[in-house]
């Protein structure tokens, strides 16, 4: 009888270390279309999904998946992690549309992984969205607040926000724009660029934050807020209304408008 107990009790331990482990799917080098399909199958599962991507790998998107939400990827619904593995995912395309999206609920962790050349900034989160050694470059934003739009939770750590272009901003801007909880750690935010069509409009070359905002060990150098005739809301780095910010370890370096110190613009 005690025999019988152990080998149940095991048989439990492992179905439950599967569990937790999910489902695990790689994704050939160029296989697009087999990418797209793994994210929504992860979308229509309970457990956690992980995406291994080729190491080194190339994947083009020519075509929205979304096109209702202009988006690249089928929205995040499920928990999903991208092991990118040094690959890169890029828009290649006439279509205008962002990356990746994260519903409210959904879970998406991306690792080793450039993302580049969306045209509707790179990243929406209303879910909880982790970078881990990731590169948002080359992005423009058209239509759009934001290279990366957060009104979730956001951590992002030892990555990269550079060379991304927002253009003529009909709202408030920068190049991350954050509603939720965001935290930098270790992570650089350089060599964007942000213009804005009103004068009134805030326009931040790194982080507009209206939410709860926390940098450890972030760089925000070579950044450019471009003014038409009033700077009073330009800044690499601005919190504004009910924003909460704290840093340790922040450097502000060549930044236009010149940085007059290490702390960030607040307007109230």
């Amino acid at each position: 009888m005690a025999v019988k107990t152990s080998v149940s009790l095991l048989l439990l331990a492992l179905l439950a270390d599967s569990a937790a482990a999910g489902v695990i799917v790689d994704v050939a080098d160029r296989d697009v279309d087999g990418l797209i399909a793994a994210v929504h199958a992860a979308n229509l599962r309970t457990e956690s999904t992980t995406i291994r991507l080729a190491e080194g790998g190339l994947y083009t998107l020519t075509t929205p998946a979304d096109e209702n939400r202009e988006l690249g990827f089928p929205i995040i619904t499920g928990h999903i992690t991208i092991r990118g593995n040094g690959a890169d995912i890029r828009r290649y395309s006439n279509d205008e549309f962002a990356l990746f999206a994260i519903a409210k609920g959904g879970e998406l962790t991306l690792d080793r992984l450039t993302l580049a050349e969306g045209s509707r900034g790179a990243l929406v989160n209303h879910g909880q969205l982790e970078l881990n050694r990731v590169h948002v470059i080359d992005n423009t934003a058209k239509g759009v607040p934001a290279i990366i739009e957060n009104y979730g939770r956001l951590r992002a750590t030892d990555s990269e926000i550079s060379f991304n272009q927002l253009a003529a901003t009909q709202r408030d801007a920068g190049t991350v724009l954050n509603y939720g909880r965001l935290e930098l750690v270790r992570s650089s935010i350089e060599s964007n660029w942000i213009s804005r069509r009103f004068d009134t409009l805030i326009a931040a070359s790194a982080v507009l934050n209206l939410g709860e905002m926390k940098l450890v060990s972030v760089n925000v150098r070579e950044n450019t807020a471009s003014a038409a005739q009033d700077d009073a809301a330009l800044a690499a780095i601005i919190n504004a209304g009910n924003g909460a910010f704290e840093s340790t370890g922040l450097k502000l370096e060549n930044n236009e408008p010149t940085d007059t110190s290490t702390v960030a613009r607040s307007l109230n």
